[in-house]
Parts: structure tokens; C-alpha cells; sequence
């Protein structure tokens, strides 16, 4: 057991996370940064990605710990194991994790006791094939932080947590691009505030960029669905994602420009008619498995661009299959990208200043966030050369396996990750 539709952290929600959001935005909190870890096979390499973890936040000094997963099953085994291991050091956290019925823990430990925040909102408590519906919420991270600073104070009633001085570090300036028109034409671009797509000049592309490197692709489809046209059927979601672009410096620093009212969904299917997917696939009529609104999701009123892969037998079952539709979809969303990364600052509909700070006398609050590393459909790809984007990713497994890498605040607000679970 691993991810199923309903718990599974889309690119998306990755990038607006609510418990990141939350963090960065407490004055009360020092937020020293996100610990991300796959999920291990192996119970050795499980009980030692969690030491590791125990000990980085222990030489950070950190006063509490928020831990969050998107998976259950066998994956709570690696959630318990890196509770237990920052309990053991003495210090305060609360779990974040669908539980419901279906999801009570494979294993449990003193520390976990008053400490879960269930992500369970179905009256069943099951996993469902709806997208996002058991997501973290930013009413999951207030209860999450509220509970933890409880705890934190209660370990230290000596100390006043009051800010004395913030430290700024790296700015990232983020701006929106709003387009309220989403339609076909004989180029892509943006028009003011209408984004233009060549369905067939954006596949040709697509396909000649796979090449021979990507076999396990047969066909591709760019579609546009319209925010009333959700009625219509799609093939088994694997993610939703971010348009956003790179305007200038490294990730997590400089600038990046992201259009506001369309998101990119990518979907595949084999040609055999298998729908790829862990556990129960989230395809049929599409307003009947989003739950639309929630930080994974599009919006209401968000145009989708839809990304439909058409996978050769086997290829949606395998590493090779899955990827080389990320690849299909990043090739696709790159060339939307080239317009939005030159678009001047006024047109900008919004703009952020974002910093990563180091605060004096504020709590000391990191999170920790357990992601899928255990092959096709369990995976996670980090550092893109896009925001948001999938091309020139490194997987979790292949890269560190699956042993904790460190970000900033910023650099998860730049999407560094790239969900392929």
C-alpha cells in the first residue's frame, strides 16, 4: 500500500503546501527548513533513513517537528520510525497522515499518542479515487501547529518564544500572470490575457523531442477543458501541476513568473485500455474525481490544459512508462513557458517578495515531509530545471537513496518538486 487519489500530494500541492505557507508566514515561528525522505524498501534502510532525520533536526536544534506523509500502509512503518526517533531525542511533534478507518498504522509508539492530525474528511474513513479529498488543508496545518506549540511550551515553560530580531537570506519574488481566456490557435503564446495553443504543432514537438530515449510513448493529446466543460471523461490522472517558469536566478532565489486560472493536468492510458495507477485509479468523468479548490488542485474557475499520454502495453506499469509521460507533459508546458518567462513586471497581476529568514527567539519549528520512493507510481523527482517542471529532475530513489535532502523555504515555494507518485 502506498498512494492512493485521495491522499496523493500533487506537483501542485507541493508547491502551495498550506503547512510551508503556514511556517513561513507565524511570526512566532523560526522556520530553519523542509527535511524531505522517500519511502524505503527495506526495513534496515527505513530504521536508518529515520536516525538520520532524528539526528539532522537534533543538530538543528530544533524546539518542535511537524511530519507529514501522503502515503499509509507499509509507508507509515517509515512515518512511525522517524516519530519514534525524534521522540527519542526529547524533542515535541505532531504527525500529519491519512488514517480514517482503512489507514490505522501497521505500527505504532508511545510518541504518537495525542500527537496525529488524521487528514480523513470522507464519512467512511476509506481511501477514495477523488483527487485530493484527503489532502492536508490549511485548517490541518493550524490544528497541526496549534497542537504543536502546546506541546513545545509545555516542554519549556521557561522560555519566551518572543521574536527579537529576523535575519533575511535569499529573496524570491514570485509573480502571477492571469489568463482568463484559454484557447486553440495556430500558435502557442500569450496574448494578453489569453493563452494560445497549437494542440498539433505542441505534439509534433513533444514526440520529436521523446525521440528513441522514450519509447514506452505511443501518442499524445493536448486538450483544453473550460471551467464549465468538467463534465467530460479523462484517463487516469497522474498529476496536476503548475505553469510557471524560471525568469531569472537559481531556484529558490531570483525571480519566477507562474500564470494564475489555467493548471496543467496530466493523464495516460495504455493502448490496451489499462489505467495506470496505485491504489484505484482516478479516471472516469472528471468533475465526479476532483475535488476542485484544495492547494492540489485547479481552482473553480481554472482553465485546464490536459495532458493525455497514450502509453504502449506496459509502459503505464513500469519506471520508464510513467516518467516518459512526465517527459511528454514538461516538453509540452515548456513551450508555454517561453512567452511567460519574458513578460514584463507591470503586467504581473501579483507579485510576492518572499525571504528565508533566520529569526532570534522565535520557536524553532521544522517539518519533515515523508515522500514516495519506491518505484513506478511511488516515486518523487526533485530539483527540475523549471518550477513545478519535470526535465532535468533528479528521483529521490536514483539520487540520495532516498536518504533526507534538505530545503529552504523558498526553494519548496519554487517547486523543487515534482510528484510522481
Amino acid at each position: 500500500m502506498g498512494t492512493g487519489p485521495s491522499t496523493k500530494e500533487t506537483t501542485l500541492h507541493h508547491y502551495r503546501d498550506p503547512l510551508v505557507d503556514l511556517l513561513t508566514r507565524d511570526k512566532e515561528v523560526d522556520f530553519p527548513g523542509i527535511i524531505i525522505a522517500g519511502t524505503s524498501d527495506e526495513q534496515e534502510h527505513k530504521a536508518f533513513v529515520a536516525s538520520r532525520i532524528g539526528a539532522l533536526l537534533e543538530s538543528m536544534r530544533a524546539d518542535g517537528v511537524i511530519v507529514s506523509i501522503d502515503s499509509w500502509g507499509n509507508c507509515h512503518i517509515d512515518f512511525t520510525a522517524v516519530i519514534e526517533n525524534i521522540g527519542e531525542r526529547g524533542i515535541p511533534l505532531v504527525g500529519v497522515s491519512f488514517v480514517g478507518t482503512q489507514a490505522a498504522f501497521v505500527v505504532s509508539n508511545s510518541y504518537m499518542t495525542n500527537s496525529i492530525i488524521d487528514l480523513n474528511k470522507t464519512s467512511v474513513g476509506d481511501e477514495t479515487c477523488v483527487m485530493g479529498q484527503n489532502t492536508a488543508s490549511g485548517l490541518d496545518a493550524l490544528k497541526a501547529l496549534a497542537v504543536l506549540k502546546n506541546k513545545i511550551k509545555k516542554k519549556y515553560p521557561e522560555k519566551n518564544f518572543q521574536v527579537k530580531e529576523e535575519k533575511r537570506l535569499r529573496r524570491l519574488i514570485l509573480r502571477s500572470y492571469a489568463v482568463n481566456r484559454v484557447e486553440e490557435a495556430g500558435r502557442t503564446g500569450l496574448n494578453g490575457n489569453t493563452l494560445l495553443l497549437d494542440p498539433q504543432g505542441l505534439v509534433a514537438a513533444a514526440l520529436s523531442g521523446l525521440g528513441k530515449d522514450f519509447p514506452q510513448v505511443k501518442d499524445v493529446q493536448v486538450k483544453i477543458i473550460r471551467p464549465d466543460e468538467r463534465k467530460v471523461f479523462v484517463n487516469s490522472i497522474l498529476d496536476f501541476s503548475p505553469v510557471a517558469a524560471k525568469a531569472a536566478g537559481r531556484p529558490g532565489e531570483g525571480i519566477s513568473h507562474a500564470l494564475a486560472g489555467a493548471q496543467v493536468m496530466l493523464t495516460a492510458v495504455e493502448e490496451n485500455g489499462f489505467q495506470p495507477a496505485n491504489i484505484g485509479s482516478a479516471h472516469g468523468r472528471l468533475d465526479e474525481h476532483v475535488v476542485f479548490g484544495l492547494c492540489g488542485t485547479p481552482a473553480q474557475d481554472d482553465y485546464i490544459i490536459h495532458i493525455d499520454v497514450l502509453l504502449k502495453e506496459g509502459g503505464g506499469r513500469t519506471r520508464e512508462g510513467i516518467m516518459a509521460a512526465h517527459q511528454a507533459c514538461d516538453l509540452i508546458v515548456h513551450k508555454i513557458r517561453q512567452d511567460l518567462r519574458g513578460l514584463p513586471k507591470n503586467l504581473a497581476a501579483a507579485s510576492r517578495e518572499l525571504w528565508d529568514t533566520v529569526t532570534q527567539g522565535g520557536c524553532k519549528i521544522a517539518l519533515v515531509k515523508i515522500v514516495s520512493g519506491l518505484g513506478c507510481l511511488y516515486d518523487t523527482a526533485l530539483f527540475p530545471d523549471e518550477p513545478g517542471g519535470y526535465i532535468g529532475s533528479k528521483s529521490i530513489m536514483d539520487s540520495c537513496n532516498n536518504v533526507q535532502v534538505v530545503l529552504s523555504a523558498n526553494e519548496h515555494r519554487d517547486g523543487v518538486i515534482r510528484s510522481l507518485s
